[in-house]
C-alpha cells in the first residue's frame, strides 16, 4: 500500500491529479494506493508530524511556503518519501535536483508522463549486474553502482559507490554487458553513469564520489541536458 499526498493550492489541479493517479491505479492493478488531497502547505506538514507519506506530488507555487521549501521540510522528517513535482515552471530543475525529487512534472501534465513518473516510484526495477573477473575472482557489480568507468590501455577501472576493480576488457565489451541508455562517454577513456552525476558547469562535471571530469568542449549543452534527463 502507498500512502500518497497531493498538496497544490488550486483545486482544479489537485483534482487533475488526483484524477492521473486514479487512472494509473485502474492501469496496475496491483498496485494499492491510499491518496490524501492538501489544499496548503500547513496543512500537509501539520499532517505529516503524525504520519509519513510514501509519495508527495508537490505543487511549485503554493501558498506561503513553495514546493522547494516543502520538499525541504519533508527531507528533514523523511529521507526516503518520493517526491514529484508538477509546475508550470520549469524554474527550478536545480533546487528539485538538490533535494532528489523523483520527477519533475510540468503543467498541463501528460498521461505518459505521470505514468512514467509513477513507475520510477511505484515499480522496483529488477537490478542489473556487470559480471566481472578480477584477479582470477569473479565479482557481479551492480550496474547502478557503477559511478564511473576508465580506460588504462588493455584494462578498464571501474569504479563503484563502495570500492573499485580493474579488469581487462575492452569499453564496448563492457558497454554491451551493462546496456544501458544512462551511461555516456566523455571522450574516448572514460565512461560515466549519468545517474551518479552530482552537479556540472560548462568547464566541470562532477560525481557523486568528488571525482571531476572536464566536460569536453563544445557539449555542455547536450550533456547538461542529458544530466537533468536521467536525475529525475
Amino acid at each position: 500500500m502507498y500512502k500518497v499526498a497531493i498538496c497544490d493550492d488550486e483545486k482544479s489541479s489537485a483534482a487533475e491529479a488526483a484524477e492521473l493517479l486514479e487512472k494509473y491505479r485502474d492501469a496496475h492493478s496491483r498496485i494499492e494506493m491510499s491518496v490524501d488531497v492538501f489544499y496548503s502547505s500547513l496543512d500537509l506538514l501539520e499532517a505529516i508530524e503524525k504520519n509519513a507519506y510514501d509519495i508527495y506530488l508537490l505543487d511549485i507555487y503554493i501558498d506561503r511556503l513553495n514546493g522547494i521549501e516543502i520538499a525541504e521540510s519533508i527531507r528533514k522528517r523523511d529521507e526516503s518519501g518520493e517526491i514529484i513535482f508538477m509546475t508550470s515552471s520549469n524554474a527550478f530543475y536545480k533546487e528539485a535536483f538538490r533535494i532528489n525529487a523523483a520527477h519533475y512534472l510540468e503543467k498541463p501534465i501528460l498521461e505518459e508522463e505521470f505514468f512514467d513518473a509513477m513507475d520510477r516510484v511505484c515499480k522496483k526495477e529488477d537490478i542489473r549486474f556487470l559480471t566481472i573477473r578480477e584477479s582470477g575472482e569473479v565479482s557481479k557489480i551492480p550496474v547502478d553502482d557503477i559511478v564511473y568507468i576508465q580506460s588504462d590501455d588493455h584494462y578498464k577501472r571501474i569504479v563503484t559507490d563502495e570500492k573499485s576493480f580493474f579488469v581487462r576488457s575492452t569499453m564496448q565489451a563492457l558497454l554491451d554487458e551493462i546496456n544501458t541508455d544512462y551511461f555516456h562517454s566523455l571522450g574516448m577513456k572514460t565512461v560515466i553513469n549519468l545517474k551518479k552525476v552530482l552537479k556540472i558547469n560548462s568547464d566541470t562535471l562532477s560525481m557523486e564520489d568528488g571525482t571531476e571530469f572536464a566536460v569536453p568542449r563544445g557539449t555542455y549543452r547536450a550533456l547538461s541536458e542529458l544530466v537533468l534527463k536521467y536525475a529525475f
